[in-house]
């Protein structure tokens, strides 16, 4: 074979293998979504401006103007805050057309629940299509290796799928729990880096099995390690 022949033919493999590179890269598109704080002793709006945030046998659990309650069902969760008392409530579903909401154990979960019981773990946790993706799976971000979450870690790129949504539909549609930051905050970091507008598009790749497996660990999923509610 001449080096002529040889030549075209490495040439060839080599214009295959970065298609190939290219075709397989995957992008997402992302938004957050957080765990408002409501204040009860700053509550502004009158009776009729206000929403009861009903639990799973009918019982009224809370009072809320209804600006606050909409974000809390927006959001999935919310504190409450009640002078120096604290709760966290979590939806869990309709029923009779209401939605039902329920307590949150604040030592068992801090940040309350995504699917399955699996705790909410603010900056590496996302919500994703279920139907595509499961619970647990883990995703690895290079826009956000080495980056300083508003807790003080360092990012290591890695996210878990501890969560769903109505509106994350699709491959590459992730939903990043940015804990007690909205996206409207200066604090949050992830909405700095362009992970509020589900109109960016940023690199990402499953993790391996062992990187999973070591990420899982780490995180304690579908446990979390127990951050400072401050934080």
């Amino acid at each position: 074979m001449s080096l002529k022949v040889v030549i075209s033919i490495l040439s060839i493999v080599t214009l295959v293998s970065c298609a190939d590179t290219k075709s397989s890269s995957l992008y997402l598109s992302p938004t957050v979504y957080y765990k408002p704080s409501i204040y009860l002793n700053e509550k502004s709006c009158s009776a009729s401006d206000s929403k009861d945030l009903v639990g799973l046998s009918g019982q009224v659990l809370e009072t809320l103007c209804k600006k606050d309650y909409d974000n809390c069902l927006l959001q999935g969760s919310c504190f409450v805050y009640d002078n120096d008392q604290v709760k966290s409530y979590n939806y869990h579903s309709r029923r009779d057309g209401v939605p039902r909401f329920v307590q949150v154990d604040l030592d068992e979960c801090p940040f309350g629940y995504g699917v399955k019981n699996s705790c909410l773990d603010p900056y590496f946790s996302i919500a994703a299509d279920l139907s595509i993706y499961s619970l647990g799976d883990v995703i690895f971000v290079p826009r956000v290796v080495g980056v300083e979450m508003p807790n003080g870690e360092i990012h290591d790129g890695f996210f878990i799928i501890r969560d769903s949504g109505g509106s994350i539909k699709g491959v590459g549609r992730f939903d990043f729990f940015t804990g007690l930051f909205s996206h409207r905050d200066s604090e949050n970091t992830l909405s700095k880096l362009g992970f509020s507008d589900s109109n960016n598009k940023f690199e990402f790749r499953m993790a391996t099995q062992d990187e999973t497996l070591k990420i899982r660990e780490n995180r304690r999923f579908p446990q979390i390690k127990m951050p400072e509610l401050s934080n």
